[in-house]
This record gives C-alpha cells, structure tokens and sequence, in this order.
C-alpha cells in the first residue's frame, strides 16, 4: 500500500517533528507568555539560554575553513524577531523604502540596507519604545537560534542536494533559495518572497535559511595577511571552546548570516559566514533584530 502525501501535509509532518526535537532546555516558546508583539508590530520569540556547538563538521557538505567547531555558551535568555525586519515594518518607522523589490509587498524582507542602515532603525526603534534593549543579535545568537537545537547543515537536516535547477528536499520547505525562488532561463520573478511563507525553526523562527543575508553585530578581518595560506574569508579570534557569549569587535567589515533567495543550498548552511564593508548595500541583504530581557 502506498500513501500518498499533500504539500501541506508534508509541511504539517514537518512542524511535528521540528517540535518534538526542540532542545530540553527550551521552554514552551509557543505560549503567549513566550512571545510578545511591539507597537511597531514586530514580533519575537524567546529564546532560552544554553550551550551549543558553532560550526560545521569537517565533512559537511560545503563547509568552509573558518567554520572551526567549539563549544559556545549563551549566558543570558533573549527575544529574537520571528521574521527579518519587513518593509512594512520598516516604513512604519523611517521615511521611504530603499528595497529594490518595493512591488513584493509590505510583508517582505526590506533589502538594500547597509549596516549602517540597520543600526540607524534600531536607534529610532529603540526611542521610539523608550528603551535601549534592541539590537542586532551577535553571530553566536544568530547560529543559536537558527540551529534550535539541531546540529544539521539546516535546521531541517543536512544538505542534500547542492544547485539551482531542482529543489533540496530539505531546504524546499523551510527556505526561499536559488532552486524555488523563480530560477529559470530567464529568470522568472526571480526574487525575495513574502515572511512566513515557509516552515520556522523549532523555536518558531522563520526565513532563518534564505530570503535575505541578515546583518549581524560582529567586525571581522577578511584576510590572513602572515598567513602563508593566505586565506579570505571571515576572520575573528572568537572561535574558540567554552567561549562566552562572543562578540567581535576587531575587524573593518561586518559579517552577516543566513544566505539569500539567489543563492545555492551551500551558502546558506547555518554555519555559513559572509562578511560585507559595513556601507555595503545588496539587493538580497536585510537584517532581523533582538530585544533583551
């Protein structure tokens, strides 16, 4: 006998089991005590302190050098947004839009947005609430709470099929990437789609693989200058075991995570690093925020 299975019920089967494997650490994130919406309409989910391993295993598909394996604890519980920061939310805040894909809707990422830009809206974000709790999340946060306990190249499972012509079978329902996101010859509404119109994370995390690059806090060099390998890629000291919730600060560019809608599965593994100059703006580049407790 064979059964069949629907889209949707895939997508129902999925969310299951992302639950079910959600760290014993985690509290029932899906409570309303768990989760809160601002007056700017942002919503965020907690996420628990813990201890996890950053990185990626040497035999990973797509892994890159500085990808190193450690142990790292996040010290203290913090909200992160369920979604990158989207167009309507970014509109309602600071006057005009510089996406590229304005016609993709209010509930799309905002893209075209340097680090600087991302700093610039949580300073009016954070007067606009009267507080100075939010933030970019640091690259340890970010890898934490896109992993959600898992230990995959994607919180859905490993990395199976690397391309843009037919979809990974894991990557398909929780990311919007080269191979679902209109890739044709030519291309065909090739481009950033709609929040929450994939699977989230079992932290209830959406669009943490795929979409836009999300600008992170950390600096990093992006050269090995007394390197005899001479290497480029991100650089920082912070990889390193038992390291305590790390933040680099050394460095003239800006790293971000999370991959983008014109990108193959390798690049947006949740252990992949990318580093932009800071003023850099990118037609698939967008950032989510953090508010701490």
């Amino acid at each position: 006998m064979h059964i069949k299975l629907t889209g949707f019920k895939v997508k129902i089967i999925f969310l299951v089991i992302s639950i079910l494997l959600a760290p014993p650490n985690a509290d029932n994130i899906f409570g309303a005590e768990k989760i809160f919406t601002n007056r700017l309409g942002m919503t965020f989910v907690l996420i628990p302190a813990g201890k996890f391993v950053m990185g990626s295993p040497e035999n990973e598909p797509g892994r890159e050098w500085n990808e190193k394996l450690h142990t790292v604890v996040i010290s203290k519980s913090f909200y992160m947004q369920e979604t990158e920061v989207t167009q309507g939310q970014w509109k309602r805040l600071v006057q005009g839009n510089p996406s590229a894909f304005q016609d993709c809707g209010d509930h799309c990422p905002v893209d075209t947005v340097s680090w600087y830009d991302s700093m610039e809206f949580i300073s009016f974000l954070n007067k606009y609430e009267g507080t100075d709790k939010y933030r970019l999340p640091t690259e340890a946060e970010w890898e934490y709470a896109c992993r959600a306990g898992s230990t995959t190249a994607f919180y859905g499972g490993p990395l199976t099929r690397d391309g843009c012509i037919e979809p990974d079978p894991v990557l398909d329902p929780i990311a919007w990437y080269c191979a679902n996101s209109g890739y044709k010859t030519p291309p065909d509404g090739f481009r950033p789609h709609p929040a929450k119109t994939k699977l989230p994370n079992a932290w209830g995390l959406y669009d943490m693989h795929g979409n836009v690059q999300e600008w992170v806090l950390d600096s990093c060099k992006w050269r090995e200058v007394w390197s005899f390998k001479g290497r480029t890629g991100v650089i920082t000291s912070t990889y390193k075991d038992n390291i305590v919730d790390p933040l680099s600060e050394t460095g003239d560019h800006k790293i971000f995570r999370g991959g983008a809608w014109h990108q193959p599965p390798r690049l947006l593994r949740s252990a992949k690093r990318g580093y932009y100059k800071p003023v850099a703006k990118r037609n698939s580049l967008g950032f989510r925020i953090v508010r701490e407790q």
